[in-house]
């Protein structure tokens, strides 16, 4: 297959990864690290809801094309984390462990149950109403449901507009005439209520037009603003209206992200051990020393002094003071953990309320720390001109952590889903090579634009 592009260290195909790994030889690739689709439908991108995550296919040519004693991670939502994990393991990977990246600045997404209920327009007895005398009239036609879905070129709607059930719904003007023309019966009783629903269709219920204003929002204040879009332009702050919405007002469908999963899994084939594998392919460890979270000199006092306690390992768990000093520390740092602790948005020089480094205090100086960015800094976001962007982009800063992490040095990182590049260009800046994969070709061509021109990006201090 030829590849959409090269460059020096770096191959992106475009194309589906299913198709594009059986063409790459077993055992080619030193590491993977991805950020597949998270099956979210987030903002309604249909790339993220294909399932695709969960396909073990996908999983056995990543299984396949990998070293044996090779890593993967792959990143993965909450909620949906544990479907992908399991067709990881399916596949045939280890599972290792689990890495969390923690951040403040997530919005949750929820449902106000308060606001909700003094939204909700209660039109279930009238819709009932219609859909049962449509459906007496489908009878007296002598129509069928598939008939009338015939009528469309699709099926299901029918049934949605003949049925008592949760899902029922009343046909559009333009569809009830139609119906009407088609199977000829006379809807001179039921035609005003028919117009009364869909004239209600996409209003509030009244009790939200009695909602109290008891104050207004700060709309510059508003982080999620530049997170997640603009700003409605409703800056009103209001107070339950009906009795309902009183009793549940305080209640919601959602916590606020602050985290995201990272699946770590290893390629065992059960026959090799890890010092082989190591030994024969340069792959199956983890690249401790360059991955350590900076310390002070607390950190090795600290170390010293348990050095240089004494123990019998009978009584008491450290004994007793030997008076000589050995300094343990190593002087990269502290071990990395499974930890990875994200900055807020705004944390260049101080860090803002919420983010998780200030709320740790001290101890986050043991977790590796970098600077979160929900849309990444402008030198990270590649756009095209016609304003094709990537709505999902991890930092450079992580990625490339993650990269050095579990890949030998100048060894070859596999990414089947490459988005807007940053798995690619994050292997490039450690000096590794890279191959990226990418199905939809204005992200290929994101892709392209960010490995061809230089880009500058600061990195944030290690610890805080």
């Amino acid at each position: 297959m030829e590849p959409y592009y090269t460059a020096d260290g770096v191959t992106l195909h475009l194309g589906d990864c299913l198709d594009v790994m059986a063409t790459m030889p077993d055992a080619s690739v030193d590491a993977i690290v991805t950020d597949p689709p998270y099956e979210l439908g987030f903002m309604g991108k249909a790339w993220d809801s294909t399932g695709i995550a969960y396909n073990v296919d996908v999983w056995r040519q990543c299984w396949r094309v990998l070293k044996p004693g090779g890593h993967i991670l792959a990143f993965g939502a909450a909620r949906t984390y544990h479907r992908m994990t399991v067709a990881i393991e399916d596949a045939g990977f280890e599972i290792r462990d689990s890495l969390h990246w923690i951040y403040g600045s997530g919005f949750p997404k929820g449902q106000d149950i308060a606001k909700s209920i003094d939204k909700r327009r209660d039109d279930r007895e009238q819709v009932l109403q219609v859909t049962a005398w449509l459906a007496a009239a489908r009878d007296a036609a002598g129509w069928t449901n598939r008939e009338i879905d015939a009528l469309w070129g699709y099926s299901g709607m029918a049934g949605l507009w003949t049925t008592q059930g949760k899902a029922a719904i009343v046909p559009q003007p333009d569809q009830w005439k139609r119906l009407r023309d088609e199977m000829g019966f006379d809807d001179t009783q039921i035609l005003p209520v028919v117009a009364e629903l869909n004239g209600r269709k996409g209003t509030m219920a009244e009790a939200w037009g009695l909602r109290e204003v008891i104050g207004t929002r700060n709309a510059p204040e508003r982080k999620s603003d530049h997170l997640y879009g603009n700003f409605s332009g409703d800056d009103r702050v209001t107070a339950p209206a009906s009795e309902a919405a009183h009793q549940w007002q305080g209640w919601n469908t959602a916590l606020k992200p602050a985290h995201e999963p990272i699946v770590m899994a290893r390629k065992s084939t059960g026959y090799d051990s890890t010092v082989a594998n190591v030994l024969r392919h340069g792959t199956g460890a983890l690249n401790i020393d360059a991955c350590r979270t900076a310390a002070g000199q607390d950190y090795r006092d600290k170390c010293a002094s348990v050095v240089g306690l004494g123990s019998n390992r009978n009584g008491d768990a450290y004994g007793a003071w030997t008076g000589v000093r050995e300094d343990s520390a190593h002087e990269a740092g502290r071990w990395p953990t499974n930890i990875l602790l994200g900055h807020g948005p705004g944390c260049e020089s101080v860090c803002s309320p919420g983010c998780p480094v200030t709320e740790l205090g001290k101890e986050a100086r043991f977790f590796p720390a970098f600077r979160y960015e929900a849309k990444a800094p402008a030198s990270e976001r590649p756009r095209l001109d016609d304003g094709t962007a990537h709505t999902t982009v991890k930092p450079l800063a992580l990625m490339q952590w993650l990269v050095r992490l579990v890949t030998p040095p100048g060894g070859t990182v596999l990414e089947p889903f490459a988005g807007s590049g940053t798995t690619l260009a994050a292997a490039l800046r450690e000096d590794m090579h890279a191959i990226g994969i990418e199905q939809h070709e204005p992200y290929a061509r994101l892709c392209v634009q960010r490995l061809s021109e230089p880009y500058s990006v600061g990195l944030f201090p290690e610890t805080a």
